[in-house]
């Protein structure tokens, strides 16, 4: 999969949530014996948990919050390195979180991130029940 399709954003692209998720839950589903569900839904509920506290947060205080959150929510890089050296998820997985991580840039990316790892994981989700 070209990571690169993945961009978040003013300029979302159409298909984000649809044939570019789809993509990638095709791409991270080649590996049966690394990115289980569970361990997905990890870093999905990292993004999550990161999010809803964004949100909480009066709108003109949400960047200066997400300054802070930022170096955190970067770190999900360095969590996903370690599963990959555990086996529990592999390259590919490691370069989509990858890519998304680098399109984060605001409360707004952020949110497009966590819809993104949403539809990612829902799609992973129905081809798992196929197999």
């Amino acid at each position: 999969m070209n990571v690169q399709k993945i961009q978040f954003g003013k300029n979302l692209p159409p298909e984000i949530f649809s044939s570019i998720a789809e993509d990638a839950a095709e791409t991270i589903s080649a590996n049966r014996n690394a990115n289980k569900s569970t361990q997905l839904r990890k870093f999905y509920d990292e993004l999550v948990m990161f999010n809803d506290r964004l949100q909480a947060v009066k709108r003109e205080q949400r960047e200066s919050r997400f300054k802070e959150m930022e170096p955190f929510i970067r770190m999900l890089n360095a969590k996903a390195a370690y599963a990959q050296g555990r086996q529990l998820v592999d390259d590919n997985f490691v370069k989509i979180l990858s890519q998304c991580i680098r399109e984060i840039k605001d409360y707004e990316t952020l949110r497009h991130c966590k819809l993104f790892m949403e539809a990612m994981i829902g799609f992973r989700k129905a081809k798992e029940a196929t197999r």
